[in-house]
């Protein structure tokens, strides 16, 4: 379809090609030497790196020249390579910059791709979405791809494609292939529980989500303490550190990378065995997405929630909107770990910065937010203070107990979470 000219807008599963379905009738379709025919829109700087390595591979032959343009990064040499570029791969704040300077001219874009488009949405980059698209010549093929449809992206496609040609395959990754649990735990026990079943379980590869970046950072250095070759990846590390991270889990550096869900969409992980979700996300399709990162191109994976308690109105949300089934699995002689919280800072994000040994009341401030004091704060300590009486009250819910749930095992009346939960 993309051959034949038509507009096209294609929802798969993670993993399933879609670089290769847009990028192989693009590279035969630009000709070399002509100034951008093509314009590449991506949520993030790391996807726009792997798609600019793919094409580059993909047009090898034809001698194209694909330029790459992310914020955080110089925009002398961006503005260099865009000069005699014939496709341009970017992020739509940086394509926006450069197209305000003068130095990107759409003008002869004939091709026009938003890949993760959903995601670009929820990032806040519609109003920058259909800036660019108004610089776009309209005689243009405009080709979409998104994991879900909102309505906020069901607007823009109407608004921007022309009798597109509409493509659904598979959207989750077969049962056969991904096999899921849940393995139940305090809260204060989750880190613990985690170096336990990465030692059990001895993954190839393993990737840990977390919901936010300061816990990125602090389970990567508690589990280095705990002699785990751990990297973590996060928005708020800088440019070259996020791609020496990348390179060096590609390459078989890392035995165990640390993310939020900046690594959960579009970025091609090979080979990654096991999936640890130390938090539940809150949106389901994040959770879709994390654990599309294994059982990729037909091969196997495994994919663990650390389910606390404050996690399972999360969990529910995603088993009742995916018919998800987790298998229960148990671990016993979880030996307990320290997990040090002492003098960590995140620079990244207005000098936010809390030490001593628990995460409780902030106070805010002028880029000196402070997280310190213990207040059964969200993560309490080790020792069993801290979340210990919002948890015990949780079990008397009677919204709770209406729907099966049982104080004593923890869960809602059955050892599996899916096709058998109601």
């Amino acid at each position: 379809m993309i051959k034949e000219g038509h507009d096209v807008i294609g929802q798969s599963e993670t993993g399933s090609g879609k670089t290769g379905a847009f990028g192989i009738p693009l590279v035969e379709k630009v000709q070399r030497g002509v100034k951008t025919q093509a314009l590449i829109l991506v949520p993030t700087r790391e996807l726009a790196l792997q798609i600019t390595s793919e094409l580059v591979k993909f047009s090898r032959r034809k001698g194209l020249r694909i330029q790459c343009v992310y914020g955080g990064a110089p925009m002398g040499p961006q503005v260099s390579g865009i000069r005699s570029a014939e496709i341009v791969v970017g992020t739509p704040g940086r394509v926006m910059d450069h197209m305000r300077r003068g130095t990107l001219d759409v003008r002869n874009v004939r091709t026009f791709v938003l890949d993760e488009a959903d995601k670009m949405i929820d990032m806040g980059f519609i109003d920058d979405i259909q800036t660019i698209e108004r610089d776009i010549p309209e005689d243009r093929q405009t080709l979409m791809f998104s994991a879900t449809m909102s309505s906020a992206l069901a607007s823009v496609r109407d608004r921007i494609t022309k009798d597109a040609k509409k493509v659904k395959t598979a959207t989750q990754v077969k049962e056969e292939d991904l096999k899921q649990y849940y393995c139940e735990c305090d809260h204060n026990m989750k880190f613990s529980l985690l170096v336990h079943l990465l030692r059990k379980e001895d993954p190839e590869l393993g990737l840990i989500f977390c919901n936010s970046r300061r816990d990125v950072d602090l389970v990567t250095q508690n589990l280095r303490n705990n002699g785990i070759n751990a990297e973590a990846i996060h928005g708020g590390l800088a440019q070259n550190r996020r791609e020496h991270v990348i390179e060096r889990f590609h390459n078989g550096g890392i035995d165990v990378l640390v993310a939020t869900d900046v690594a959960a969409r579009g970025l091609d992980f090979k080979d990654i065995t096991h999936i640890f979700n130390y938090s539940v996300p809150r949106d389901p399709e994040d959770y879709v997405n994390r654990i599309g990162r294994t059982a990729r191109a037909g091969k196997r994976g495994k994919a663990i929630v650390l389910l606390s308690r404050e996690d399972f109105d999360l969990l529910s949300r995603v088993v009742n909107t995916f018919d998800f089934n987790l298998q229960e699995i148990e671990a016993t002689n979880v030996e307990v770990l320290p997990f040090k919280r002492n003098n960590y800072r995140d620079g990244g994000n207005g000098g936010r910065q809390f030490r001593g040994s628990g995460y409780g009341r902030r106070s805010e401030g002028n880029g000196s937010n402070s997280y310190g004091r213990r207040d059964r704060g969200y993560y309490g300590d080790h020792s069993g203070r801290g979340d210990r009486q919002g948890s015990e009250s949780r079990s008397n819910d009677p919204a709770l107990l209406s729907r099966g749930y049982s104080p004593r095992r923890n869960q809602y009346g059955s050892s599996s979470y899916g096709k058998r939960y109601n």
